[in-house]
C-alpha cells in the first residue's frame, strides 16, 4: 500500500460545525485492486455526486480546471464548504481547512485532485484519472468522511 497524507487543519478545540461540514483533511492511497481518496470532515456527512465529465470546471465561472490524466471524474459535496466563516456569527466557532487544493499523486489510477470549487455549501473535486474505471463512492463516520475508490 502508497499513501500520502496532506496537511490538515489546525487541532482545534472548537466545537462541530453545525451547518455545513468543513473540510479538514484530504488523503490518497493505492491499495491492492484500487487507488483512494478520502476527503475527511468535521461535522456532519454530506451528501454527494460522482459523474465522469469531458473536462473538470470551476464553480461559477465553468473555467476549466486543468487535470493530468485521460478521464475526469468530478465529485460534488452538497453540505461541505472549506471555510464556515459565513455561516458563523462567533469568530471563534470558525473553522477553515488550509491544506493543499491540489495533490498530484501519481498512483496507478489517480494521477492528480483539485479543488474546482466551494460555493453556498458545495465543494466540488475534479479527479485525473489514467483511464475510465470503475467508481465506488461511500461515507464512513468517526470521524466524517467521503471515500473515492477507483478500481485498477
Amino acid at each position: 500500500m502508497t499513501s500520502t497524507t496532506v496537511p490538515t487543519s489546525s487541532t482545534s478545540t472548537v466545537p462541530d460545525p453545525v451547518g455545513a461540514a468543513v473540510l479538514s483533511a484530504i488523503r490518497v492511497g493505492s491499495h491492492s485492486g484500487h487507488d483512494r481518496v478520502v476527503f475527511e470532515f468535521r461535522g456532519r456527512p454530506p451528501t454527494h455526486h460522482a459523474a465522469y465529465v469531458d473536462r473538470v470546471t470551476r464553480d461559477g465561472s465553468g473555467d476549466p480546471v486543468p487535470l493530468q490524466g485521460t478521464a475526469f471524474l468530478q465529485i460534488t459535496l452538497h453540505g461541505a464548504t472549506m471555510d464556515n466563516s459565513f455561516q458563523e456569527t462567533d469568530p471563534t466557532r470558525v473553522l477553515r481547512y488550509d491544506g493543499p487544493r491540489r495533490l498530484t499523486p501519481e498512483l496507478p489510477v489517480l494521477r492528480e485532485v483539485a479543488e474546482a470549487g466551494d460555493f453556498e455549501a458545495d465543494l466540488t473535486f475534479g479527479l485525473g484519472l489514467a483511464r475510465r474505471t470503475p467508481v465506488r463512492v461511500f461515507v464512513l463516520t468517526n470521524p466524517t468522511r467521503v471515500v473515492v475508490d477507483l478500481a485498477q
